[in-house]
């Protein structure tokens, strides 16, 4: 309290009341001290012990001009109180006068150097006027006087994050818990840190420790539900979302992340029913709507999803990622017009937003072209970037310069296919030769669907290829096939796809077991197409079945496309999940059947056999969820046909 006022030691019985209230009020009984404190007050108006702690009383129930007020009257009376200014730089603070609290705490300081917690109070009004070195001097400040202060240390690792120094950060909250190892706001802090920097593991311990302690520390549900999440620990998640319903059963935000983490395991009728009870609880739950138009989409029900996302652009016509997900529908079902148009809301959603900025030119909308430059650039997977180079035609027709930024394992392909175009890879930083403000135009491949195919019929039904494969390489790699396979068709498989969506992932991918009744086939020479590390699995596969799958060790389909392309185009038919494979199978006109989830991506529609970015691509379709036996009969018949129609009978 620093110095004692000389008045309040005038009457005996007025010390003893302020004691006896002082009592109560360290007790939590605010209303006994409070009526103590006017008494005193009533027999010695001013009394500024009196005056101060009353003031101290208001700030607790929320009274911060009473609390300014009575501490004023107070430092009136007595200005040499370092605690006075203290509690008053508190209620100054409280009312969002930062430059008044800031003066309060200074004046405290001053009044008492040594004075750890005024030095830690204005670190955190400095804090909050973005001024971080002088409010980390002052936490310092307030450790020199005393090194076992936890809240400061706690309140240092909180700047020292803001200012992006983390590791310093870790430890500061480290010591804040090493000093008060119940002090559940720093653990809750080293854990969302933790989260930032990737160290799952210790952030979810962390969190653990908080509930530990706290059980209804409600906001720590939320990041330990989604730290299990992005370690894969999916059930682990569902629990703890489900104990925060349990806890707090109007946690809107609890029901709506438990619905995600149900749809991340395809329990798509129990998610939906989780963002139902959200959306009870809080009936203008954008996100929530969002979340459940994703989810009835992936259970096939269109229109329902179609509602919500209209739904939510009702209430908020400009949320970017429900457009972005009508945008997806609109092309699913067919509707390329409004599709692309919905979709270019992309560029506001957070997955796409740092994308759109990495070059300085205007895009292209759609106006003349003759005579100009455009750099086009490409935006997402490897099959994308194939899937739509199919309009860079479309661009060579009109007398234009073609700048194309891609993958560099693309451009040999792409150098020899699309004559007159530039390519230059995609780099981080971006090549300075692509920001020359003398290109005119820039545009996202994928974009220039909204100009060269606005409607199904604007596709061309004569592009059976577009990508050419080196010639030479293509006949060495057939030569060298047909000698292993006899008088066997070729064939290339590749049954899944690796991507970060891992629910997406894993819907379009099959394991070698379901491909028995394929691979078991005596006219068929198989060969791997599928990318990455399957070396093991396909001798695993041959060990338990005796069925052969021929690895070319001299392919690397994920580091050389070129020789990629050229091994497929060397073969007599694909067959594959949807995944870059079918797309450089496309690309070069072979014949190549791709097999679907129930609901697949945007770009192969719903319900037609055939393929309007591929002429020569056959499509099997899921029945149901998850049906992938009814597919694999269907390209079993399929496959008879072929080989009886070009001349394989079944006999080796």
């Amino acid at each position: 309290m620093g110095r004692r006022s000389l008045t309040c030691l005038q009457r005996p019985e007025i010390g003893e009341k302020l004691q006896k209230a002082v009592g109560l009020h360290r007790s939590g009984q605010l209303e006994q001290a409070e009526q103590i404190y006017r008494e005193i007050l009533y027999s010695e108006p001013e009394h500024p012990d009196a005056l101060h702690l009353l003031g101290v009383v208001a700030y607790q129930v929320g009274k911060y001009k009473v609390s300014v007020d009575l501490v004023s009257q107070a430092i009136g009376i007595d200005s040499e109180q370092s605690s006075y200014f203290n509690n008053l730089g508190n209620a100054f603070k409280k009312l969002g006068d930062l430059v008044e609290s800031t003066q309060a705490y200074c004046r405290a300081i001053e009044i008492e150097p040594s004075y750890a917690e005024a030095h830690n109070n204005l670190g955190n009004v400095l804090a909050e006027q973005d001024r971080l070195k002088e409010a980390i001097g002052a936490y310092h400040r307030a450790l020199e006087i005393d090194p076992e202060y936890s809240e400061t240390y706690n309140n240092l690792g909180v700047v020292l994050r803001t200012q992006g120094h983390l590791k310093e950060s870790v430890l500061a909250y480290r010591q804040a818990i090493q000093i008060n190892p119940g002090f559940t706001n720093a653990y809750y802090n080293l854990g969302c840190l933790l989260q930032e920097l990737g160290e799952l593991e210790d952030s979810i311990q962390a969190y653990y420790e908080v509930l530990k302690m706290n059980p209804e520390y409600m906001v720590v549900y939320n990041n330990l539900g989604l730290a299990l999440k992005e370690q894969g620990r999916l059930e682990e998640s569902v629990q703890v979302y489900r104990k925060a319903v349990e806890i707090q059963p109007d946690y809107a935000e609890a029901y709506n992340n438990l619905g995600n983490i149900l749809a991340e395991q395809d329990r798509l009728g129990e998610s939906i029913e989780a963002y139902h009870q959200a959306l009870e609880i809080n009936p203008d739950y954008e996100e929530v709507y969002n979340n459940l138009g994703s989810v009835l989409q992936l259970n096939t029900d269109f229109e329902e999803a179609k509602c919500c996302y209209l739904k939510v652009l009702k209430m908020r016509p400009r949320f970017a990622p429900a457009r972005k997900n009508l945008g997806l529908l609109s092309l699913l079902m067919g509707d390329f017009q409004s599709g692309w148009r919905e979709y270019e809301w992309r560029w506001l959603c957070d997955e796409f937003i740092s994308k759109r900025h990495r070059f300085p030119q205007p895009f292209w909308d759609g106006s003349s072209l003759d005579q100009k430059t455009i750099l086009v650039w490409t935006e997402q997977g490897v099959g994308d970037e194939i899937m739509f180079a199919s309009m860079l035609p479309n661009l060579l027709q009109i007398d234009v310069e073609v700048i194309v930024e891609c993958t560099r394992r693309l451009i040999p392909l792409f150098q020899r296919t699309f004559l007159g175009v530039q390519f230059i890879p995609r780099e981080d930083p971006v090549n300075q030769q692509l920001l020359d403000m003398s290109i005119d135009f820039q545009i996202p491949m994928l974009s220039l669907g909204q100009w060269f195919r606005p409607t199904v019929e604007s596709f061309p039904l004569d592009q059976e290829s577009y990508l050419l494969s080196c010639a030479k390489k293509t006949r060495q790699f057939r030569q060298r096939y047909q000698l292993l396979a006899g008088r066997r068709l070729l064939v290339g498989v590749s049954w899944k796809s690796v991507g970060s969506d891992q629910r997406r992932s894993r819907s379009k991918s099959t394991s070698l077991e379901s491909w028995k009744s394929i691979l078991s086939r005596q006219d068929c020479f198989f060969l791997n197409l599928q990318y990455g590390e399957v070396k093991q699995e396909i001798e695993d596969f041959k060990s338990k079945t005796g069925l052969r799958i021929y690895y070319d060790e001299e392919v690397d389909s994920l580091g050389n496309l070129d020789d990629f392309a050229a091994q497929v185009s060397a073969l007599d038919l694909i067959i594959s999940t949807s995944n870059t494979t079918v797309h450089v199978a496309g690309g070069l006109g072979k014949i190549v059947w791709t097999l679907l989830p129930n609901v697949p991506d945007w770009k192969w529609m719903l319900k037609q056999e055939d393929s309007v970015w591929y002429p020569t691509m056959r499509l099997f379709r899921q029945n149901k969820i998850g049906d992938w036996p009814s597919v694999f009969r269907a390209v079993a018949l399929e496959l008879d046909v072929f080989c009886r129609g070009v001349g394989f009978d079944g006999s080796n």
